[in-house]
């Protein structure tokens, strides 16, 4: 079964991606700089687990969310995400973590910009 875009308002818009992990005692810190840079919000996952430099990491330490990894992903006009980036980069010279950054496309602009950016 083919399924066709035939929907002329269906428009994919360009945007970029960010996924940011880091330390949960870090979390307040990564939320207010998304904030700050004009980011229009945020999805956290908590718990994360993976291997890295550092070896293995558990997703859920016990009694201890500061020690664990989150992870941030957010979707922004590439002005935003520079700004994200450029903030991140003093924390990732003392402390363990990681961004990654992507091109991404998304169908509903006024979800991912400010009611300025998505205007002008």
């Amino acid at each position: 079964m083919t399924i066709e875009n035939t929907d002329p308002d269906l428009v994919f818009h360009p945007l970029k991606k960010i996924e940011i992990i880091v330390k949960g005692d870090k979390k307040q810190f990564v939320a207010d700089l998304l904030d700050r840079a004009g980011a229009k919000g945020y999805t956290l996952v908590r718990d994360v687990a993976g291997m890295g430099e550092h070896g293995f990491h558990e997703g859920r330490l016990l009694f201890n969310d500061q020690a664990s990894l989150v992870m941030f992903m957010a979707v922004a006009s590439d002005d935003t995400i520079r700004r994200v980036a450029a903030g991140l980069k003093p924390l990732f010279e003392k402390n363990t973590g990681v961004m990654f950054i992507s091109d991404a496309k998304v169908v509903r602009l006024e979800h991912f910009l400010k009611k300025e950016q998505a205007q002008g």
